[in-house]
């Protein structure tokens, strides 16, 4: 004897035609990390640039100034919206000047200022790296989402 079973038919959920929710997406919570260090880092360039200066042997405290307030604005718009993905983004463009900037300073400087900026770079680079990282997860998490 053979048996017959019903089914029921699966359904597709409707598409939602509401706003994607980035709170959940890969790496938000570093994004969220990397917007409060660049406020840190910005507060520090602006104003104590003689330290930073004397840390990373840029003698330019006028220019460290300008990175702070760069630092900054990328910083406050990394915590203030839900797309961070372009301001991270900024973040890396900073990176990139911020390491042209300290190999100046390796090549030009006195042996110590050498060093400091050397040291420097290499933290950047770091930095840099989670930078490329985070933004490039939300920027493909955000494309997911439409």
């Amino acid at each position: 004897m053979t048996r017959i079973t019903e089914t029921t038919p699966t359904r597709t959920p409707a598409p939602s035609h509401s706003p994607p929710d980035m709170r959940y997406a890969p790496n938000i919570e570093l994004a969220r990390k990397l917007g409060w260090f660049s406020v840190g880092l910005g507060m520090a360039e602006l104003f104590a640039p003689r330290l930073l200066a004397n840390l990373t042997g840029v003698r330019n405290t006028g220019l460290l100034q300008v990175y702070g307030l760069r630092e900054i604005a990328t910083g406050v718009g990394i915590l203030t919206t839900d797309r961070p993905a372009g301001w991270l983004w900024g973040r890396v463009a900073g990176d990139v000047l911020d390491l042209a900037t300290l190999g100046t300073a390796a090549l030009d400087g006195h042996p110590d200022d050498t060093s400091r900026a050397l040291a420097a770079a290499t933290a950047v680079a770091g930095v840099t790296a989670l930078d490329v990282l985070c933004a490039t997860t939300l920027s493909a998490a955000a494309a997911l989402e439409g």
